[in-house]
């Protein structure tokens, strides 16, 4: 009997990889693997948004077949949560060597000068990695709630550091003790601003040119001074 001609075109076949600890055993190859996938990801989660990317298209723009992308993650929701934990992870250690640096010569810096230089060092190490920021700010909604907390927790350990860079100005009497966490976490949205609002600071070429005019405003957030407020009626 005559097959018509339809019929006989190949179908493609799908077939379950194995486990990620049996496909890639060796820890270098499949961190590497992670990494490419990740890049691969990031300016399409940028442009076309976490929940409009396929993983095939993923794939493709990392060289690799569709499958081969659960050898690395579990699914498309791992992934984005591991973009995200890596570029915050990274911030994190950027700011805290800046803290230790600070530590080490703080007999000889000046209390302001000194906290300007850790806030700087992490505004600086955002405009590094500032499509991660802006997919931070666009996508983390996207993450279950119980994988939200590890980022939540490391940006208030960011917040812990900007703390204790500001404490010899605050002992100076220079700095403000009053709401310090909000005064912390204002500076650490006006940094990540740059990054997620980079359209309304188009008279800046660079972040060293943003972060010149900021500093004034950086101190003016920290400083001690008293605020009159109108009373209510």
């Amino acid at each position: 009997m005559m097959v018509p001609a339809r019929s006989r075109r190949s179908r493609p076949v799908t077939i379950a990889g194995p486990q990620n600890d049996k496909q890639v055993t060796d820890r270098d190859l499949w961190a590497e693997g992670r990494k490419r996938i990740a890049e691969a990801a990031l300016p399409l989660f940028l442009r076309y948004g976490y929940h409009a990317t396929p993983v095939r298209v993923i794939a493709r723009a990392a060289g690799i077949s569709s499958g081969s992308v659960f050898n690395y993650f579990a699914g498309k929701d791992e992934l984005l949560e591991h973009i995200l934990e890596e570029s915050q992870a990274a911030a994190e250690r950027s700011i805290q060597a800046a803290q230790s640096a600070l530590v080490e010569s703080r007999d000889a810096a000046d209390p302001v000068e000194g906290f300007l230089s850790v806030f700087r060092r992490y505004a600086e190490y955002l405009d590094r990695i500032h499509g991660y920021v802006l997919l931070a700010y666009q996508e983390a909604k996207s993450l279950a709630p119980k994988k939200r907390i590890p980022l939540l927790e490391r940006e208030r350990r960011i917040a812990e550091v900007l703390k204790a860079a500001a404490a010899p100005a605050i002992e100076a009497g220079l700095f403000a003790r009053g709401a310090l966490d909000l005064r912390v976490h204002s500076l650490i949205v006006i940094a990540q601003a740059w990054s997620v609002r980079h359209w309304a600071f188009a008279r800046y070429s660079t972040a060293a040119e943003y972060l010149d005019d900021l500093e004034p405003i950086v101190v003016g957030v920290m400083c001690k001074e008293k605020v009159t407020r109108r009373k209510r009626r």
